[in-house]
């Protein structure tokens, strides 16, 4: 295990100027080495690569996310671990190298973000709007990249999610660990809704994560529980989540997983009513709304044909 590549992730990931921080520094660096065999064998499999190693110093989260009860409830350092190979082994095998290099290595130190790559893009009242790949730091408790939907400056919604096996380890798959929106969002969004002939903002960023995971030719996703959060490693019985994950994955057709409660399984293709239906008076809306989501479609399409191998 090299002592020096977590000592210089340590001091990236953390302010050890300041007491607090100084203490998790301490912690991290504390159960690295008590499981030194989980962690040498990550670092080594980033060591393989000039990539692969340009992305753990760019990204040294990599190395934490292992380290502490991320991504989903119950998972362990192994867990861990295997989801972060999965993860990059996926990425390393449908993106470009240049794309995987704009997520995690040409990262703004300062706020230890990487850039955004643009899978759709729109105005609404003037002002852009797109959807995104991003990875900051803010989202490594969930998932290993996100998809955020950008209006101007401000991330309306974001899912953080990763790439691995199905439950039958046979395919690939979409893991969602979060779904969160904007708390300052709620007027914007009643006009965006609007805007979308009655299709909800939240909806919109789940299709396009249908509409990636269409593209990478994936043809299952996995979302998490209220039960299967990571938070719940930690929350206390009589605390609530503010968000309530199971009655959306419910709304967009999601089924109880059978081989994991943790999770949702969800179809990749959206329903669809046909014209016939639905009253007179709605063919207009949805006729309207089709069109707008076809046109998200088509971009995720023209885009993924840049960014994939």
């Amino acid at each position: 295990m090299d002592e020096n590549i977590l000592r210089e992730a340590g001091h990236r990931l953390y302010i050890t100027s300041r007491l607090k921080e100084m203490k998790r520094y301490l912690v991290f660096r504390a159960r690295c080495r008590m499981h030194e065999g989980i962690v040498g064998d990550l670092l080594d499999f980033f060591a393989e690569t000039q990539l692969r190693r340009d992305i753990l110093k760019g990204t040294p989260a990599f190395v934490e996310q292992v380290t502490r009860a991320f991504f989903y409830k119950g998972s362990d350092y192994e867990d861990r671990a295997a989801l972060i190979k999965n993860h990059i082994l996926f990425m390393e095998k449908h993106f470009r190298p240049d794309i995987i290099s704009r997520l995690y290595v040409d990262v703004d130190v300062k706020n230890n973000s990487g850039q955004r790559i643009i899978l759709w893009e729109d105005v609404f009242e003037e002002k852009p709007l797109c959807m995104e790949l991003w990875f900051n730091a803010g989202q490594r408790k969930e998932g290993c990249l996100s998809l955020v939907l950008r209006w101007d400056t401000e991330d309306l919604y974001q899912i953080m999610f990763w790439f691995g096996p199905d439950m039958e380890k046979k395919d690939a798959a979409i893991w969602i660990g979060a779904l969160q929106g904007s708390p300052n969002g709620s007027e914007v969004i009643k006009r965006m809704t609007k805007a979308f002939f009655g299709y909800r903002t939240k909806n919109l960023i789940f299709y396009g994560i249908r509409n990636l995971a269409r593209c990478l030719g994936i043809t299952k996703i996995y979302a998490v529980t209220n039960e299967g959060y990571y938070a719940m490693n930690h929350v206390r019985s009589d605390r609530k989540l503010k968000t309530d994950f199971g009655a959306f994955w419910q709304e967009c057709e999601g089924t109880s997983c059978a081989e994991d409660s943790r999770f949702f399984v969800m179809p990749v293709k959206e329903y669809r009513k046909d014209m016939s239906e639905l009253k007179p008076s709605k063919r207009a809306q949805h006729r309207r709304r089709f069109e707008k989501l076809d046109a998200v479609s088509a971009a995720f399409d023209e885009n993924c044909k840049k960014y994939l191998i």
